[in-house]
């Protein structure tokens, strides 16, 4: 297949439209479409709607890891050999794209891009998804690397552990009193619940512990910062990284928040997930990863 077709379906899908995909490649509307056309016309499927954003088709989606693999070798072949050559698609830096989730890249994850500020030749696109989901984002090619739950491979790609997160269930002792019965139990159908967002089942499974399904009120806060703060002023309990926890807690010095030993810790293994096929970016980016989680992950 020819590397400029794909590297114009890959743009196409990161961009939205074509419009702003062509102006990256600096060619015309029509010749980008023409690109695109012939792609389609080679492997017999249409690959993208013609919609606003543009989206990949069930077809589009089975080639686009090996688009963006292909392009990924292609830019590193380039830059190895010292050579540009006439193209005016090829790129001074090589971009990879990962997925991570919002307590990691509020914590640990800032390591790696501590390391990459050093690196001239990379850029680095990072996609915020829960650990749970985040092997989505690998297998329909959007990410050629993320951090996950999942210890299976995906299809093409390595699985390696990382290590534990540790999360506490935590929750202000004022929100609890509010909602005892007459002999001081907790009825926790009625304790307000915070979720990171609507995808979000740490919660709800370390509830069930406590034959709960679904509470009755269910906060969705996706920020970290809120998350974290929002527990601490009583809107709901919710699980914390134990780095992340406020000073006293573990402890029982807290002038507020409790740990719910009721529930109790989970623990959550993060794996790191990549491409089979790596280049020279992809491996440097791989061992800062595994240095960052050796220094703070259990």
């Amino acid at each position: 297949m020819n590397t400029d077709h794909l590297r114009a379906f890959v743009l196409a899908v990161d961009e939205g439209t074509f419009e702003a995909a062509a102006a990256l490649l600096r060619i015309s509307g029509s010749a980008f479409s023409q690109r695109i056309k012939a792609l389609e016309k080679e492997v017999g499927q249409v690959l993208l709607t013609r919609t606003i954003p543009v989206k990949p088709t069930e077809s589009g989606e089975q080639l686009l890891r090996i688009a963006r693999q292909t392009i990924l070798l292609e830019d590193e072949a380039r830059r190895s050999l010292g050579f540009r050559g006439s193209s005016v698609n090829f790129r001074p830096t090589i971009t990879l794209a990962v997925a991570i989730n919002a307590d990691s890249l509020a914590s640990w994850f800032i390591r790696v891009l501590q390391e990459a500020a050093t690196w001239d030749d990379v850029e680095i696109h990072v996609h915020a998804e829960d650990q749970q989901h985040t092997d989505e984002l690998l297998r329909n090619g959007t990410v050629s690397a993320a951090v996950t739950e999942n210890p299976a491979p995906v299809t093409g790609c390595r699985a390696e552990p990382l290590g534990v997160i540790r999360y506490w269930p935590v929750a202000s002792a004022e929100l609890l009193d509010r909602h005892r019965d007459e002999q001081g139990a907790v009825d926790w159908q009625r304790v307000p619940q915070i979720d990171y967002s609507i995808r979000d089942a740490t919660q709800r499974t370390a509830l069930s512990r406590l034959g709960v399904s679904t509470p009755t009120i269910t906060h969705l806060l996706p920020s970290v910062q809120a998350y974290n703060a929002a527990v601490g002023h009583g809107l709901g309990w919710g699980l914390i990284p134990e780095f992340m926890l406020p000073e006293g807690v573990l402890g029982g010095q807290h002038p507020d928040l409790v740990v719910i030993s009721e529930i109790g810790p989970e623990d959550i293994q993060l794996h790191w997930q990549h491409w089979s096929t790596t280049t020279p970016a992809l491996d440097r980016l791989t061992e800062a990863v595994h240095r960052a989680a050796s220094r703070d992950l259990l």
